[in-house]
């Protein structure tokens, strides 16, 4: 007879985020303990591109808003300006909590992930579906939540679920709200949003991203390579999707949209400067190979 498992909850407010990644820090080729391993010399703080959307993206998600939501052009910035809009953007949202759909997901052990309970996680949470649950969740307490959404900032341990939503919930070490106690009284607020509003094959199609097709057939199912553990609906953008994430199909289309200039948010998806001429080759995600 096999032992029964205990899962552990904690509450302690010590427990950090963990170390922030993109997408081209990854090295695909290994899997590891439910996670990816960083390629060497890759650091945290090396490519921030994606974040210059992140300002423009908590404007555009207006609480109450559960609609689609299209990411807006980002203005021209020189090398000075952006430089400065990132340094603002990295400070302004330190004190932040951050959420990744991982920390939601039914398909993962706490060791993989989760943050929340069994009872109270989901298949196949989305970062977008994230921000919809913050959105009613400060319109129905009456609270003015801050929320940045990151479409391609990535959680190591969900490679394929690309995106990472930030929310203020404390300021100068106390809660902006009686009505939010914690991090983990917003994960059981954000997971009873999840469980009533359960992700379809549709629900992908919600986020738009300039200059990114939206797919008129049926979305083809995720390419899982051997040894990893994703979702079966992903955001159009992830890497696990047919054609390496953008497909070939797609990334022409975009690129021909956009006139050679990949869309804010997408650059850290591509390559440090693909999105400066569209010349440099797309990068893809190989499975290993099978000894």
């Amino acid at each position: 007879m096999s032992n029964p498992r205990i899962e552990e909850v904690s509450d302690d407010e010590s427990i950090g985020d963990p170390e922030e990644m993109d997408l081209e820090e990854f090295d695909f080729a290994k899997p590891q303990k439910g996670g990816l391993q960083p390629k060497r010399g890759a650091t945290a703080s090396s490519d921030d591109e994606d974040d210059m959307m992140q300002e423009i993206m908590s404007k555009s998600l207006q609480p109450g808003n559960t609609g689609s939501t299209q990411v807006p052009q980002m203005p021209r910035m020189n090398d000075k300006e952006r430089e400065r809009y990132h340094a603002e953007q990295i400070e302004k949202s330190k004190p932040y909590q951050c959420l990744y759909p991982v920390y939601f997901d039914s398909t993962r052990s706490r060791d993989q992930g989760r943050r929340v309970s069994k009872e109270d996680a989901v298949p196949n949470p989305l970062a977008r579906e994230i921000v919809d649950a913050l959105s009613q969740i400060g319109a129905q307490n009456g609270v003015a939540l801050q929320i940045v959404f990151e479409p391609t900032k990535t959680h190591p341990k969900d490679w394929a679920n690309p995106g990472r939503v930030k929310v203020l919930i404390k300021k100068d070490g106390k809660p902006i709200s009686a009505k939010i106690q914690n991090k983990h009284h917003l994960y059981k607020m954000i997971a009873k949003y999840l469980k009533a509003h359960p992700t379809t094959a549709e629900t992908p199609k919600r986020l738009q991203i300039q200059g990114l097709p939206t797919p008129k057939e049926a979305i083809p199912a995720p390419v899982v390579p051997r040894g990893f553990k994703i979702g079966t609906i992903l955001p159009l953008h992830s890497p696990a999707l047919s054609g390496g994430g953008v497909s070939d199909n797609m990334f022409k289309d975009m690129m021909s949209d956009l006139g050679g200039q990949l869309p804010p948010g997408m650059a850290g998806m591509m390559g440090g400067d693909a999105g400066a001429s569209g010349s440099q080759p797309q990068k893809k995600v190989k499975a290993p190979k099978k000894r």
